[in-house]
């Protein structure tokens, strides 16, 4: 039975348990509502970010930074071209880790899923949410100079501030020109004080150029398609996702849902050595393969989802594995280690 389908079924289920005293168009939006399915692209920005809030676990003051009257649908992929090929290239650093499975995984910042960012994603910028330790996270990103910078290649320190007492790093990527924010704060203010350019820990500043190792790193990094970069991007925006529903989550650490069945992926290899991720294809094809959290049946919903999905996506399952499709591009979503 298609959504639709459920949704009209119940839409008649309320009318009738209100004695046909509810219109079938408010029956209707209400079992959308109730089934995840709400029509988002009719909802007025005010009440998109309430919605919003639900899934990314943002404040609603940082959420409200997000959308506005042009913001399309929840704005987790609504964002500027450069935007979104930093994104699709942060998801080759974020979702590859532990054992050297490719040139991105030397970039060493799969272990930022400890921190449990909240992804903020605008349409400008991309917000991280790490109330921790954002100098922490921002160190974990940063390149070096030599051969051994475990950085994503091109990005730069440009500056800090505070706001509300709380740290907040601007980092710039060079080759795209897109810009990161990490912050503690967890309204995202912008509006800082104390502004600084001094290089931390003498990581590299906007006023470094790409060196001769990050322009060979970038180099080996594979050609992706349009569609191939919305859905690794697609990846990034949905890093720590819950379900309003209760039906899936995409924290890469543990499930926020606290499922007893979800449990068993924190196996003791896992528990041990940590979680094993690998992110890697070509084109129009690519490849998420891992261990630990979360399950791929998960983060196949979560991409496709009715609210807070990427809009056009589809998954087709094959045995343990999900296969997200988008256009021409395939991500395929496995367990384990490959």
């Amino acid at each position: 039975m298609t959504l639709n389908r459920d949704i009209a079924k119940r839409a008649r289920c309320i009318q009738l348990e209100s004695g046909d005293t509810i219109p079938f168009q408010q029956a209707r939006l209400t079992a959308a509502r109730e089934l995840g399915a709400l029509p988002v692209h009719t909802m007025a920005p005010a009440e998109r970010i309430p919605l919003r809030v639900e899934y990314t676990g943002e404040s609603e003051a940082a959420a409200q930074s997000a959308i506005n009257d042009d913001t399309h649908w929840l704005g987790l992929d609504h964002c500027s071209d450069d935007q979104r090929a930093f994104r699709a290239l942060l998801a080759l650093a974020l979702f590859n880790g532990n054992v050297y499975t490719g040139p991105t995984a030397r970039w060493g910042y799969a272990v930022v899923a400890s921190y449990d960012p909240v992804m903020s994603p605008r349409r400008d910028q991309l917000v991280m949410v790490a109330e921790r330790a954002p100098e922490n996270v921002a160190t974990r990103l940063l390149a070096t100079e030599g051969a051994d910078s475990r950085g994503v290649p091109g990005l730069r320190h440009e500056v800090s501030y505070t706001c509300h007492g709380r740290l907040s790093l601007c980092l710039r990527h060079l080759p795209t020109g897109a810009l990161l924010t990490i912050t503690g704060d967890p309204a995202a203010c912008q509006r800082g004080n104390k502004r600084s350019r001094v290089p931390l820990h003498g990581y590299l500043t906007v006023d470094h150029d790409l060196t001769a190792h990050e322009r060979r790193a970038l180099a080996a990094v594979p050609p992706m398609s349009g569609d191939a970069t919305t859905l690794l991007g697609g990846l990034v925006s949905r890093y720590n996702l819950v379900d309003r529903r209760g039906r899936w989550a995409t924290s890469l650490s543990w499930d926020p849902l606290e499922r007893p069945g979800v449990e068993r992926r924190k196996e003791p290899e896992v528990i041990q050595h940590g979680a094993v991720r690998r992110l890697w294809g070509s084109g129009d094809s690519w490849t998420f393969r891992w261990t630990g959290y979360p399950e791929p049946r998960d983060l196949a919903l979560a991409l496709t989802h009715r609210e807070a999905g990427i809009r056009g996506t589809g998954f087709t399952r094959h045995g343990d594995a999900y296969r997200v499709a988008l256009g021409t591009a395939t991500l395929d979503l496995c367990d384990g280690k490959g």
